[in-house]
């Protein structure tokens, strides 16, 4: 029989709620420690009185790919709120927006037909390969500066990574952005009300086990 402990959690965020589900379904007792007002941490949100659904602070989704994730909502009893659209995507390029999907719209994008080849070209190979190891020892910033091209990387690319990391953008690793193109599904996953709404539930089913929130 497994020895009770008492277990402290730093933060809210999915990582604290999910470590601690798994903690009191193992029978110990949990209490996460919360700086916010809310639970969520990066995935928390935000909801103008006019408003049905709570918007992130910080833009997340889930792949139809993302197993564990998908199974944990299946767990807490509220699989049936889980949606997967298929989006449409733009991305802001010259000073005007620009529609670009997994598709043929990619090749519309304003980047020369020999950037579009060498940006489709290494899409391929990061989809094909399982060689994560070789992707960690170079930032994604020089890996895609040097395969996918400096046109295509400038344009499409560089912008993602300053828009969620900011100056920090050039000290990614390149297994992170390998592991974002080889899982990426073409329809993206949600949670009907918002992730708040979703991280909500997931606190209140801790909380039904035992675990304290404070």
């Amino acid at each position: 029989m497994t020895e009770t402990q008492h277990i402290g959690i730093i933060g809210a965020g999915v990582a604290g709620l999910a470590a601690a589900w798994d903690f009191v379904n193992a029978g110990h007792e949990v209490t996460i420690y919360e700086a916010g007002d809310r639970v969520g941490g990066l995935a928390a949100g935000f909801k103008d009185d006019s408003w049905d659904w709570e918007l992130e602070k910080f833009y997340h989704h889930w792949f139809t790919s993302d197993a564990d994730m998908l199974g944990l909502i299946d767990e807490i009893g509220h699989s049936d709120k889980v949606i997967f659209p298929r989006p449409k995507t733009s991305y802001w390029i010259d000073g005007k927006p620009v529609r670009s999907e997994m598709n043929l719209s990619a090749l519309f994008l304003p980047i020369s037909l020999w950037g579009t080849f060498r940006m489709g070209l290494g899409g391929v190979y990061l989809k094909l390969t399982s060689d994560w190891r070789a992707l960690e020892k170079v930032t994604a910033d020089s890996w895609m500066r040097r395969y996918m091209g400096p046109e295509g990387y400038e344009k499409f690319f560089k912008p993602l990574l300053i828009g969620k990391f900011s100056e920090d953008y050039d000290k990614v690793n390149m297994a992170w952005m390998w592991a974002r193109v080889k899982a990426r599904s073409v329809k993206l996953g949600t949670f009907e009300g918002g992730f708040q709404n979703f991280l909500n539930l997931m606190g209140q089913a801790i909380e039904a086990k035992g675990a304290v929130i404070k």
